[in-house]
């Protein structure tokens, strides 16, 4: 009869590898359709996402490695592969859960910036106060709006508060107006990138590869900054028509 310690290995083995091609496939759906670039940047994904793959892709296997015993019977085998597949999926979901809860579902201008807004920042129960039509958050891509001011003082304070308990105007859908009513402000604000790569040298290398692949000539591109409740070191590069056709991982204030 085979050693309890080979047979053990050689399970662990076939789950480890069963493991990590399910990781690839949620690790790829994850970045390509739920986060694609430049989000899983601006929102730091990748640190929760890889702690979750990979306490997912050990633990599984390794409770394999323990409990695997060529003496157990077949119903007994049975029953533990069966739990442990239980645990190892009741602990991916229960991850995916949140990634999805905060994935990207909003661009919004906000005054001198866009902001990437994510579901678990919506007032949900407030879309039906969306000036745009909106009903529903997406579940995949990023709706573009443009952000109101506050029509009062009470409103200003009211926003104030909010913004402090982690509800920028982009979150708030009864403050979102169309894309479009952005241009003029983003036309005042927005500043060109041959400013930014003078005053920040030391990210000239970054820049000038952002630039290149907009295929635009610097002269044509102007910049904000891309900010989210993770980070605030990053801009979008516009073209002259106002359009969004690159990012860099900049400080653009």
């Amino acid at each position: 009869m085979e050693s309890r310690f080979h047979f053990a290995i050689r399970r662990c083995f076939f789950h480890l590898l069963a493991s990590v091609v399910i990781a690839v496939i949620i690790a790829a759906f994850v970045y390509f359709f739920l986060y694609p670039t430049p989000y899983q940047y601006v929102l730091s994904i990748s640190s929760i996402f890889f702690v979750l793959l990979a306490v997912d892709v050990v633990c599984g296997p390794l409770m394999t490695l323990l409990i695997s015993n060529p003496k157990k019977s077949k119903k007994e085998t049975i029953l533990d592969f069966s739990l442990v597949g239980i645990l190892q999926i009741a602990a991916l979901i229960y991850g995916l859960h949140f990634i999805w809860l905060g994935r990207p579902v909003v661009l919004a201008f906000e005054i001198d910036r866009i902001a990437v807004i994510t579901a678990n920042e919506i007032e949900k129960d407030k879309l039906h106060e969306s000036g745009i039509g909106i009903q529903s958050i997406p579940w995949h891509g990023v709706i573009k709006v443009n952000t109101r001011r506050a029509k009062n003082s009470d409103e200003m304070f009211e926003s104030i508060d909010m913004e402090a308990a982690g509800i920028s105007p982009g979150g708030r859908p009864g403050w979102w107006l169309p894309w479009d009513s952005a241009k003029s402000a983003m036309s005042e604000r927005a500043k060109p990138v041959a400013d930014l790569l003078q005053r920040r040298p030391q990210d000239a290398d970054v820049l000038k590869t952002a630039i290149k692949k907009t295929g635009f000539d610097i002269a044509q591109l102007r910049y904000l900054p891309l900010t989210s409740s993770k980070t605030t070191e990053w801009i979008v590069l516009l073209d002259t028509q106002l359009n969004i056709v690159g990012y860099a991982p900049v400080d653009g204030f």
